[in-house]
């Protein structure tokens, strides 16, 4: 957002705290710099799988976040996106060379919060974050679910949590799986601003986070 910090004060006043989440280092020091200081925004050190599968996210940028991560809580956009355009070549290697490292370090301190981008590869990510000892030390986000029934079960049962936003609620699979999910481990996201460099409002986000909650109550039939 160009006016990313005017959001965040307003959002303070209004009574909102924001987990903003990077998906390249690049993006987590510029908004480190615009809002880090502010008491209501976490900013979340991000290395989304899609840069480095396109090659634009190499080895130097894998190092930075490794010692980037063992400063800060707050980890995300990780994870990794199986999608067919991002598997081409070597992609899918590299996505899962890095993610496994970024887990590793992760897992290195304790009660590190986790925002995880998983497209048809939600069984290989609990493989990794297993491995790596993430489920069992870190509070694990997967950010809009979108794996089957049982990949959701292995989730639940290694104690993730889901962030759901107003679209992803509205999706058919979405209304049967968030029935399953515990309610203190389902959380609300807007999935926000839909690009970078964008002028936003807190109104906006108050607004879709609303609209998510509506819809997830109207499912639980808790309206």
């Amino acid at each position: 957002m160009t006016n990313a910090r005017a959001v965040a004060a307003d959002a303070a006043a209004r009574g909102i705290c924001l987990f903003a989440n990077a998906v390249t280092p690049k993006g987590y020091r510029r908004t480190v710099d615009a809002v880090g200081d502010l008491p209501n925004v976490r900013v979340g050190l991000g290395l989304h799988p899609r840069w480095i599968a396109d090659g634009n996210a190499g080895e130097s940028e894998v190092a930075f976040f490794e010692n980037a991560a063992r400063t800060t809580r707050w980890i995300g956009e990780v994870g990794l996106d199986f999608s067919s355009r991002y598997v081409q070549g070597d992609g899918r290697a590299r996505q899962l060379g890095a993610f496994e490292r970024i887990a590793r370090v992760c897992a290195q301190e304790e009660g590190r919060v986790l925002s995880i981008h998983a497209v048809r590869s939600v069984s290989t990510v609990l493989d990794v974050l297993e491995s790596a000892g993430c489920l069992e030390r870190c509070q694990c986000i997967l950010h809009w679910f979108s794996g089957s029934t049982d990949e959701l079960w292995r989730a639940i049962r290694g104690g993730c949590y889901f962030s759901v936003n107003e679209r992803q609620a509205r999706t058919r699979r979405a209304k049967e799986q968030l029935k399953l999910i515990p309610p203190d481990h389902m959380l609300l996201e807007t999935d926000l601003p839909p690009e970078e460099d964008v002028m936003y409002s807190v109104a906006e986000t108050e607004a879709s986070l609303l609209r998510a909650r509506t819809t997830v109550e109207e499912i639980l039939h808790r309206v």
